[in-house]
């Protein structure tokens, strides 16, 4: 460590240039893949240079090391670390020297406060200071944490043998999730390579709608070429400015695709499919739709394959690395957010022959990332209960979906229950029915709070209507209306309701497709082509809407009034909805007329279609 200027008369503010060495080294059983070091320094270090690793957040030097608690390092051009076993204990191969050049201020002790690895499945503690003439040195010793190890990593030394014999034991696991994703190498020539992404829907019910999937390359890498999907950036201005272009000077960049560090890719539209040129590849072109798999068995995936260039040192064609920092997000209104794993190395997947023989060709190499759910989202749907037997309406819950901070209008409560409302209310948006609440409750005697609850505050509305049997009292039919209030329109929408004690009775529908998962879940699509689109709203005018009826063969011993008839759970496209804050029974309000089940959201749909019909002719 060196005095540097400029000479301050403060120590604390002093600079001195530094120059250190962090080695790791792999004295374990099994290969340390796509390692990160974390190093915590304690003196306002600024990095000027290094060698053996970059900033795994890809930052430029001089880097300031103050912006987070640890400083993040990840192995190049070597990211992995082979074990003693398959080296013959060659240090040159199980060791890892990163070099670092900096300053730090106002220290005579440069040494970080802590060593540890990104990767949890390691306990990294205690860690030893040198003394007399080490005290420039620290060392800690990291341990498998068997919390986060997976089990078959963990080998005693009677399988050390075995592992070497079959080096696909090495493999790390394939993680379970609710998206994954695949990075396959299928060709792989010198200076380049053909990979295939594969996005793979786990989750039973949520979907993506219109994914973007977004990386980070991390060895100068470029798209020459791809199919099946498209980058949101076409261009080679940073390639031909780059390194790429002073390394490939006599490539034609005029067909690159894109040399984007981090590019987003986004799925090719259906009509696309057939295209020589960009689509012929199977699972691509929907779109960006990805269905669970228990709602459309042929729609579970999307898939593109692309032309990848690489730089030096990779130039051979079995130095093979993945991206990283994988993001995939979707457009919905009703979509979660995703955190995504770093890739794997796992053993390489098998592909169907395309030919249709009984055959299936293998993966160059393959990388798995796991991306799930990060956290529980607010509702975007909510439901209300209506039935033959009662003239109100149980609507959806008070701030189902949310309350602003600043709402317009007269104050409201967002406390209070929802109160009732008359049936036609539902054909109006929750900020416009204040009107019918104060008549309905005045007509039926109904007890106000002061000031009203405030509405639901949901682009979308569910109604169950139980409707009156006249020919058979021993079945049931219920009618399920989806109000689309949003500015955006769903197609190819779905329902899942879990029912009980009424789904063992459940018979068919009339207007939906319906099937049955489990012993309490129904999954409703669209009944046809002309259904399977849900438009929006605009300028609050009437919703988008769509209707089904569900018919239970048999009564049995269900109460219909105590809410048997009822779902318990409603989700559409795999968001689950608010659901009411009770049941309605027949003495709720006033029963001076039954509707006999022909309520005003059926006769409004009735309307609707002759007017339809009326306009075709």
């Amino acid at each position: 460590m060196t005095r540097i200027r400029p000479f301050m008369k403060d120590n604390d503010s002093q600079p001195f240039g530094f120059g250190a060495t962090a080695s790791l080294q792999n004295s374990y059983t099994f290969t340390l893949r796509n390692y990160t070091l974390l190093i915590a320094f304690a003196h306002r270090e600024i990095l000027v240079s290094m060698v053996g690793a970059v900033l795994t957040e890809d930052y430029p030097l001089p880097y300031n090391t103050t912006k987070s608690q640890f400083v993040s390092f990840s192995g190049y051009p070597n990211p992995d670390l082979p074990t003693p076993i398959a080296t013959g204990g060659d240090l040159n191969k199980v060791v890892a020297n990163i070099t670092l050049t900096g300053t730090l201020f106002g220290s005579k002790d440069p040494l970080p406060t802590n060593l540890t690895l990104a990767d949890p499945s390691w306990d990294c503690t205690n860690m030893t200071r040198g003394e007399g003439k080490f005290s420039n040195f620290t060392s800690v010793c990291c341990i498998p944490n068997p919390n986060h190890m997976p089990k078959e990593e963990i080998i005693s030394t009677d399988e050390i043998y075995d592992r070497l014999i079959d080096p696909a034991t090495d493999y790390q696991p394939r993680y379970a999730g609710n998206i994954t994703i695949s990075y396959d190498v299928l060709l792989t020539y010198a200076g380049s390579y053909l990979a295939q992404v594969t996005i793979t829907n786990k989750d039973e019910l949520t979907r993506l709608d219109q994914w973007k999937l977004s990386w980070k390359w991390r060895r100068n890498e470029f798209i020459y070429s791809i199919k099946g999907a498209y980058t949101s950036v076409t261009g080679s201005s940073e390639c031909l400015f780059g390194p790429q272009g002073k390394y490939y000077q006599g490539m034609d960049f005029t067909n690159v695709t894109n040399c984007q560090r981090n590019p987003t890719v986004l799925d090719l539209p259906p009509w696309r499919y057939n295209d020589s040129d960009v689509g012929r590849i199977p699972y691509c072109c929907r779109n960006g739709t990805i269905f669970p798999k228990m709602v459309n068995a042929s729609a579970y995936k999307s898939a593109f394959q692309m032309l990848v260039f690489k730089m030096p040192p990779d130039l051979d064609r079995f130095r093979l690395y993945s991206p990283d920092n994988f993001t995939i997000t979707s457009a919905s209104p009703m979509s979660h957010q995703y955190k995504c794993s770093e890739p794997m190395r796992v053993s390489p997947n098998d592909f169907p022959d395309p030919s249709g023989l009984s055959l299936n060709s293998t993966a160059v190499a393959s990388w798995h990332v796991t991306c799930n759910i990060t956290s529980t989202i607010t509702p975007k749907c909510c439901v209300s209960f209506s039935a033959y037997y009662n003239e109100s309406v149980m609507p959806c819950r008070t701030c189902a979906c949310g309350c602003p901070e600043i709402t317009t209008g007269p104050p409201c409560s967002t406390k209070a229950p929802a109160v009732l409302i008359p049936q036609e209310a539902l054909l109006q948006r929750y900020d416009n029915r204040t009107l019918k609440q104060l008549q309905w409750a005045e007509k039926n005697h109904l007890t106000l709070p002061n000031p009203l609850p405030c509405g639901d505050y949901c682009g979308l509305n569910i109604n169950w209507h139980i409707l009156n049997q006249t020919t058979n009292k021993d079945y049931f039919n219920a009618r399920m209306t989806v109000m689309n209030w949003d500015n955006f329109s769903y197609s190819d929408w779905y329902l899942t309701v879990k029912i009980n004690p009424a789904f063992v009775s459940f018979s068919r529908s009339v207007g939906m497709n319906t099937s049955t998962v489990g012993n309490d879940t129904l999954i409703l699509t669209a009944g046809n082509i002309n259904t399977s689109y849900l438009i929006g709203v605009s300028n609050d005018s009437n919703p988008g809407m769509q209707q089904g009826v569900i018919m239970f063969k048999e009564l049995m011993n269900m109460k219909l009034q105590n809410g048997d008839g009822n779902p318990v759970k409603v989700y559409f496209n795999g968001m689950e909805c608010s659901m009411p804050e009770g049941i309605l029974s027949d003495t709720t309000t006033s029963r001076a007329q039954k509707m006999s089940g022909h309520s005003i959201l059926a006769l409004v749909l009735i309307t609707v279609l002759v007017n339809l019909l009326i306009i075709g002719l």
